[in-house]
């Protein structure tokens, strides 16, 4: 397998591609050609990927190599956070020149919810990086990664980095009718919540002190503790402004199957129609659209769906020591 470049296209233009490798010769011949002929040409490059894979890139590349490399852990956050680092770095690096990336998502394998929210992520950079001159790959490792995960390469990328070069994705979908479509799987808890409470009877500063508790509860260090507290807060306010009664807050702790905490808000509304709700930061003069932004910003997962009656926002949070 080789890595010829970006595919012939427009100066200005973003390229999203895939890269389903099974061992790592696979991966370091894609990837070498591709960071070499980027720093050849005075290209920026970022690399950020599992450690094995950035070692056997190393090894290769000149000691002189400008190339800024990462491992996963170095880089990755979660999916929104991320995607706004991506973004800023390739804001301060380009001056006029394309830039090249290598991103390596975490997928986390233990969280169907959590799962999406990166697939989401994927999808959403053919929309966030729309117009830049910007050649984004990311890889996949076929010996560990399950089929449903490869399907989501396959559905985010519109080229596949193939062993005979770069091809189309004969499975790309556009991201509003994919994210829909992960919006649609979002499964309606089942069964009794370790607590739940009526918001149309209590204030929201409980609830700031009931996530507060719960988030502390779970094991959770204190920053991401504030974070949730911002987030269900956020959540709740737009439920109670924007979707109306019944409305309500439950919580699932770890346990049971659960490898996470869950904070699932429910109102009487129509729910939220733009399935890329939040996944972009809002223009600065408008006064809506910030919750689900800074929502998505702090908690790992974030799920919008229909429930009976109304819809429903579940903001997820890993535990510590679950994948």
């Amino acid at each position: 397998m080789s890595h010829e470049g970006a595919s012939p296209t427009a100066p200005g233009s973003f390229v999203h591609q895939a890269l389903i490798y099974g061992s790592e010769q696979e991966f370091v011949a894609a990837a070498l050609p591709f960071v070499e002929q980027g720093t050849k040409a005075g290209e920026p490059v970022l690399v950020a990927v599992q450690e094995r894979n950035l070692d056997a890139l190393r090894q290769r590349l000149s000691p002189d190599s400008a190339v800024e490399l990462r491992t996963v852990e170095q880089w990755y956050e979660n999916p929104s956070r991320t995607r706004e680092k991506f973004a800023a770095w390739v804001a301060a690096h380009r001056n006029g020149h394309r830039v090249r990336l290598i991103g390596e998502p975490p997928w986390p394998l233990s969280s169907e919810p959590r799962i999406r929210e990166w697939a989401r992520h994927e999808s959403v950079l053919n929309v966030a990086f729309d117009g830049l001159p910007l050649t984004f790959i990311c890889p996949y490792d076929a010996r560990v990664l399950p089929d449903s995960v490869l399907e989501h390469a396959c559905r985010t990328h519109p080229e596949i980095c193939a062993p005979s070069g770069v091809i189309e994705s004969d499975r790309y979908a556009d991201p509003q009718a994919y994210c829909r479509q992960l919006n649609g799987e979002g499964r309606v808890r089942e069964g009794r919540p370790a607590v739940e409470a009526d918001l149309a009877s209590v204030d929201l500063s409980l609830v700031r002190r009931l996530v507060e508790g719960e988030a502390r509860g779970a094991g959770l260090e204190e920053d991401r503790v504030a974070d949730l507290v911002l987030a269900v807060n956020e959540i709740a306010t737009n439920a109670l402004v924007h979707g109306g009664l019944p409305a309500s807050i439950r919580v699932w702790r770890r346990g049971d199957g659960e490898e996470e905490i869950v904070f699932d808000v429910r109102d009487g509304g129509a729910g939220v129609a733009d399935p890329l709700a939040g996944q972009l930061r809002p223009d600065a003069g408008r006064g809506r659209g910030w919750g689900l932004w800074i929502a998505r910003m702090v908690a790992d997962a974030v799920e919008i769906r229909s429930v009976a009656g109304g819809s429903g926002v579940s903001v997820h949070a890993a535990v510590s020591g679950s994948a």
